[in-house]
């Protein structure tokens, strides 16, 4: 499993030897833990939603809305789980649920995130890797940043003055933008899926339009969606694979050892073990804490993994007092890596 990768050093790829017995325990899909995970975060939104609706007042909904935000990149997280075929063992059942509970409400379909999210893991920090050409070219993900420049950032996406820019980019995983039927990555978004997402879309948006609290509802899921998209989820998002030497598998990818607020308001559901999640895409998120503390075990990749402490540090890592960020993978020599 050490063998060079095409477009990378010899020794680039991290071996999984030593780990395969392990990730088969660690691959199973629990059923009925993640219908019941699921469960519970839509009814913490729909508590969240009556609630604020009876109180009918600003802090109350500025404060359910928060609620109801943390949930929202809850499910979020989900759907990743979901493109990778880790909510239900069963393949059309995980993609269906994973649509209509999860997806949808996120205005994502499961299917046309896939398609561009096994290309992102095949080809990482490659120009064939679309959410790396996605970061080239928005001036927001370009690192490192000043102090200032990092506020200004931050101050930006919180108020939502650069939404436009993850709205622009995630057209390529909307179901209402690929109504058309093009061909995203190869993938035909076929006549079924576009059908199925309209019925959900009459159905569900026709109940709460219909809704005597139908503002209320609309303002309590989609505002807490624009906010955590645009600037925990922005978070999360950059600290992934910014700033990274990219020398070695295992150093082109950061882990996050998350902080109890990162947990609840960036990366639920494990994701911040993200070098974990990259080598071993097979492991639920729920199993990647413990994935992590087994590869620690290994002094190679405690000693060269990419290992941050909690999202602030990644933050500092992002602007070095006047230093360089290191170099990321050269697009066209490694345009032809498959990782």
């Amino acid at each position: 499993m050490d063998e060079m990768v095409e477009g990378r050093a010899p020794g680039y790829r991290y071996s999984r030897r030593g780990t395969l017995p392990l990730i088969r325990e660690l691959s199973v899909v629990p059923n009925l833990r993640n219908a019941l995970f699921l469960a519970l975060q839509w009814a913490v939104i729909v508590a969240a939603c009556a609630i604020a609706i009876r109180i009918d007042r600003w802090p109350a909904y500025l404060l359910c809305g928060l609620v109801i935000g943390t949930r929202i990149q809850c499910l979020a997280m989900i759907m990743h789980d979901a493109c990778h075929g880790l909510l239900f063992s069963n393949r059309r059942v995980n993609d269906l649920i994973g649509d209509l509970f999860v997806a949808y409400p996120l205005l994502i379909s499961v299917d046309l995130y896939r398609v561009a999210h096994m290309v992102h893991h095949r080809h990482t920090n490659t120009a064939q890797d679309y959410d790396y050409r996605v970061q080239r070219r928005d001036p927001d993900q370009q690192f490192p940043k000043s102090g200032g420049a990092m506020i200004a950032l931050l101050f930006r996406s919180l108020f939502g003055l650069n939404y436009y820019r993850i709205a622009r980019a995630a057209r390529v995983w909307s179901p209402l933008a690929n109504l058309h039927n093009p061909k995203r990555f190869g993938f035909d978004f076929r006549l079924g899926l576009r059908v199925r997402y309209l019925i959900w879309a009459v159905l569900v948006y026709g109940l709460i339009l219909w809704s005597p609290w139908r503002w209320q509802i609309l303002g309590l899921i989609f505002i807490p969606q624009l906010i955590w998209a645009n600037v925990f989820n922005r978070i999360r998002a950059m600290a992934e694979h910014n700033g990274v030497i990219d020398t070695l598998e295992i150093n082109g990818t950061r882990t996050v050892i998350p902080t109890l607020f990162d947990r609840v308001m960036i990366g639920p559901l494990n994701v911040s073990y993200h070098l974990e999640h990259h080598l071993f895409p097979s492991v639920p998120g729920h199993n990647l804490r413990r994935l992590h503390a087994h590869l620690m075990a290994d002094p190679a990749y405690a000693a060269n993994a990419h290992i941050t402490s909690g999202y602030w540090g990644v933050i500092q890592e992002l602007m070095p007092p006047g230093g360089r960020q290191p170099p990321r993978s050269n697009p066209t020599a490694a345009s032809f890596s498959n990782r």
